[in-house]
């Protein structure tokens, strides 16, 4: 089978990573006819060198199938299709490689320090605790040092010339410049970040997020105030969690380090879904104790705040400040009234 570049993610693809000669051809994965494709064989090396860091998962109800396993951990393929995928393995690898069986289910390799831990289960794990039966002493904790430098290998710079914006439903009298900032700490609801009577700064990176943020209604009056950081800021970022670089793998790098680069992916992914989910009226405070500790140990490591994305814009960014000075309001408030709202959904069974 034959693949184009158009096969790989654009943030996977760069020129150095085809293979030297290509030929002109039908691409097998739908993307018609390209002046340059390869044969899937064309990367066998670098799949087998891949294949190296999971192993058998022989626990009942545990594990992916390979290739669904290696396009979540690596986002190599600009397709999710189940089927493509394992197409473009098995064609590539020309089984080589036990793994590529169909329906086997594979885990990362219980090799070194990172080696066999599975994020999201440890993750959800801790949340239940420390939300139903251990708040302060819990037993379930994920390793601090791992989890430190899970976060500091994600740190996004904020300039004092980027604008960041606040918006307030109100009803008679537009909100000052002062009141737009973040509430007393009196009056400090518990939030998705916050805990509370531990006010923070939630603000978005476009006027449109922020519009969204506050849920509105239809004829709401919604203030407007734009923000600027008062010092640059270092943020924790669980809005751009990239996948480690397939093309970036070298025979000399360990299993280990391969191990450390997925593992440390995983874990800013459902730490990073974790903030994003929106908050419901339902929701009860004991909801948001997990992100609360997340972005309090954040906080202890020196770090101004934590961006993520928005649960109500598409593509949408924010950034919670855990000091409420950290940013400051311009003088000038704009107001707007909302004219028309429209919706998308879909089905989700009975």
């Amino acid at each position: 089978m034959r693949a184009c570049a158009k096969c790989f993610s654009a943030s996977t693809w760069v020129l150095n990573a085809s293979p030297p000669q290509s030929s002109p051809g039908n691409c097998d994965f739908g993307h018609g006819y390209d002046p340059h494709t390869w044969p899937t064989t064309a990367w066998i090396d670098s799949f087998i060198r891949l294949f190296e860091i999971y192993e058998l998962e022989d626990r009942v109800g545990y594990g992916l199938e390979l290739h669904l396993q290696i396009q979540q951990d690596w986002r190599i393929f600009s397709f999710d299709e189940p089927r493509k995928l394992r197409q473009f393995l098995v064609s590539a690898i020309q089984d080589e490689h036990p793994l590529a069986d169909y329906g086997t289910k594979v885990r990362l390799k219980t090799t070194g320090e990172y080696g066999g831990t599975d994020p999201l289960l440890s993750w959800a794990q801790f949340s239940d605790e420390i939300r139903t039966r251990n708040r302060y002493f819990p037993q379930t904790v994920p390793d601090r040092k791992i989890l430190e430098r899970v976060l500091l290998e994600s740190v996004e710079h904020i300039q004092k010339d980027i604008a960041l914006y606040r918006a307030r439903v109100f009803e008679e009298t537009a909100p000052s410049a002062i009141e737009m900032g973040a509430p007393p700490a009196i009056k400090a609801a518990a939030g998705r970040a916050n805990p509370v009577g531990i006010p923070y700064l939630y603000l978005s990176f476009a006027l449109e997020t922020c519009i969204y943020e506050t849920r509105v209604a239809n004829h709401t009056q919604v203030a407007i105030g734009t923000f600027h950081a008062t010092r640059d800021l270092s943020v924790l970022n669980l809005a751009d969690v990239e996948a480690p670089d397939f093309f970036d793998i070298e025979e000399v790098d360990s299993v280990a380090e391969q191990i450390r680069r997925v593992s440390f992916h995983r874990y800013l992914s459902a730490l990073g879904h974790e903030l994003k989910k929106p908050v419901r009226v339902s929701d009860q405070p004991t909801d948001y104790i997990p992100t609360q500790y997340l972005c309090e140990l954040a906080k202890s490591l020196g770090l101004d705040g934590v961006l993520y994305s928005s649960s109500l814009h598409a593509d949408g960014r924010n950034v919670v400040l855990f000091d409420v000075d950290a940013a400051a309001c311009d003088h000038e408030i704009k107001v707007i009234e909302i004219t028309s709202l429209s919706a998308d959904w879909r089905f989700v069974g009975r």
